[in-house]
């Protein structure tokens, strides 16, 4: 089986799972970020300012720490990108062999699968084509003329 190098034309090839994964990582990065706010306000407000108001803590956490703030917000971007790339070794297989599967049960020829060099895998892509080598095709066989003169 070789093996290929090509490039997805596609970012997102299964909005479902990648969908969902992407979704799941935006909110745990925001989560992080919240947590880490708070974590600070309230580090600021016991340790180093034990007399202020909370609201004046919260603005003096904001002013210091808005670098932090600002470096994390534009990183979820990059997380989400990076998730997104990831998630295209495992999701564009799978919508390959998916693809491959429909057509057999239609009964169209089938090629052999190849999946690109970095993709997840690659035992299921050999496993697949071993199995459509041994198989007979799945397309139906037109009747024989005996066999059609017999049901008239």
């Amino acid at each position: 089986m070789s093996q290929t190098k090509s490039r997805r034309s596609r970012t997102l090839v299964d909005r479902e799972v990648q969908g969902s994964l992407l979704r799941k990582i935006a909110i745990h990065w925001i989560a992080f970020f919240v947590c880490n706010a708070i974590a600070l306000t309230i580090w600021i407000r016991l340790f180093e300012q034990p007399d202020a108001d909370w609201g004046q803590t919260f603005v003096d956490t904001m002013q210091r720490f808005m670098p932090f703030f600002v470096i994390t917000m534009a990183l979820i971007p990059a997380f989400v990108w990076d998730t997104l790339k990831l998630t295209n070794r495992f999701a564009g297989p799978i919508l390959r062999l998916r693809n491959a599967l429909a057509d057999v049960r239609n009964g169209r020829a089938v090629t052999p699968l190849q999946f690109r060099n970095d993709d997840f895998w690659q035992h299921i892509a050999a496993d697949f084509n071993a199995v459509i080598e041994r198989v007979p095709t799945a397309m139906p066989a037109a009747p024989s003329p005996s066999a059609a003169e017999g049901e008239a």
